[in-house]
């Protein structure tokens, strides 16, 4: 009996130490913090919807969606100008005139130029013929003196002729501005705006962000609207041409269904914002323009500041977590994705795919990643154990220097700053927690503000 203690009491204890090995080298050799800091997103940011699984809303302004730009020729001046910021023009209505006098004494100008330039040819031409009369008859001594003149007259002549070419071309453009010295509208539409003759300023009829013209008279035409919306770059790859939307009125609860014609992923705009990493670094972050035409424009004004949100309002829409495929390792036999854990450290988490969806590039998250989850890209750097960080975004003006906090101790949980009396807050007028987005003005709504009922 006691010799089968014994061994029970040898095999828990050896157990015991086997257990004891396992959890620590699992604990902290296998998945040890390792050096280095990778960055990390929010599912719901890199799928572009908010962190219940909501579509975002992106703001948009309704403008025109067809614009044309008139400039007047560059070499000639505007003599009178015949529509203002606001007028509305029909096809061939006449826009503006050329100062015939000034053109038709610069024809006169440039025939005399063109007659004296076919006469230097000539000329030249008959020298090089008579030097190279005089080269078959000269002595050694003379003909590489006469070569070099034959050759430099030839060079005169071609100079010439080049600018020959020029002048003709500027003659024949000058020609037909002396029989249309008017210009006149290609389309029937509304003038956006009209700039001053001599560059001294801009008439504009207000038409919110869209009014920023450079042509000389801008017309807007007919009244076939589309919405102007931006997007960043992290979330771009959710949407695609031909994508159902709809517009949401800012004012009211009136809804205009349309769809994407274009997304702009050539110009980006450079967002005025600055972001900041955790450890100083920092990076601006890209906008694109998207632009939605609309099944009806009805109710809505040039110029109007409204809502875009993706889809067409199907309640049978799949509300799978869509996740762009590019983030899931080992997709084909054990799909896992580097996600941040409870202590802000990198692990693996094992994901359930369910359907590819090659036109968009994502794949359905079943099981394993909620929209609250932030996960990295999965590059070359990234390791199991490694700290991670996000973006921070710093307004302008925010006086957010990096260099301004040398100096400061920073090591502990706080920074080392001085005391701040105590404050008694129970009497301030506080904004509620709860649609505050609601209640600020047009120009402070962000790019992209999340659908209301959005949990806290």
């Amino acid at each position: 009996m006691k010799t089968f203690l014994k061994i029970l009491l040898t095999l828990v204890i050896l157990g015991g130490l086997g257990f004891g090995g396992w959890y620590a080298y699992n604990r902290y050799f296998a998945e040890s913090p390792k050096e280095g800091t990778v960055y990390v997103q929010s599912v719901s940011a890199i799928t572009g919807v908010g962190p219940a699984g909501r579509t975002s809303r992106y703001a948009g302004v309704v403008e025109a969606k067809n614009v044309i730009e008139i400039n007047p020729d560059k070499d000639l001046a505007v003599k009178e100008c015949f529509v203002s910021a606001g007028d509305r023009v029909t096809e061939g209505a006449p826009l503006f005139s050329y100062d015939v006098a000034s053109m038709e004494i610069a024809y006169e100008q440039l025939q005399l130029d063109i007659q004296g330039l076919e006469n230097g040819i000539q000329t030249g031409q008959e020298k090089v013929e008579s030097l190279k009369t005089k080269l078959a008859r000269a002595r050694d001594t003379k003909k590489y003196e006469l070569q070099v003149q034959i050759q430099t007259e030839e060079l005169e002549n071609r100079k010439r002729e080049y600018e020959l070419t020029g002048k003709r071309k500027q003659a024949e453009d000058m020609a037909n501005a002396l029989q249309n010295t008017v210009v006149y509208s290609p389309v029937t539409g509304k003038v956006r705006s009209v700039k001053s003759a001599d560059g001294g300023g801009t008439q504009e009829y207000g038409y919110g962000e869209g009014s920023q013209d450079t042509a000389y008279i801008t017309i807007v035409a007919g009244n076939d609207y589309c919405v102007k919306g931006t997007v960043s770059e992290q979330t771009i790859h959710t949407l695609q041409e031909g994508m159902a939307v709809r517009i949401f009125s800012r004012v009211d609860d009136t809804v205009w269904p349309g769809r994407i014609y274009k997304v702009n992923t050539e110009e980006a705009k450079q967002n005025t914002g600055r972001y900041y990493y955790y450890d100083g670094g920092g990076e601006q972050a890209s906008k694109y323009e998207f632009f939605v035409e609309l099944d009806s424009s009805e109710g809505l004004l040039m110029g109007q500041h409204v809502y875009i949100e993706p889809g067409a309002g199907d309640e049978t829409a799949s509300d799978d977590l869509l996740l762009p495929l590019y983030y899931v390792v080992d997709a084909e036999d054990a799909p896992f994705v580097y996600a941040a854990d409870s202590e802000n450290r990198i692990e693996k988490r094992a994901v359930t795919l369910g359907e590819v969806h090659e036109e968009s590039g994502t794949v359905a998250i079943l099981e394993g990643l909620s929209y609250l989850d932030r996960i990295a890209f999965p590059d070359e750097t990234v390791q199991v154990g490694m700290g991670v960080s996000e973006t921070a975004y710093v307004p302008d003006g925010m006086g957010m220097d990096m260099g301004g906090f040398e100096g400061m101790d920073m090591t502990g949980d706080m920074m080392d700053m001085p005391d701040l009396p105590d404050m008694d807050l129970s009497d301030m007028d506080l904004p509620a927690e709860d649609g505050f987005a609601e209640d600020l003005p047009e120009t402070e709504l962000p790019e992209e503000v999340p659908t209301e009922g959005a949990p806290e």
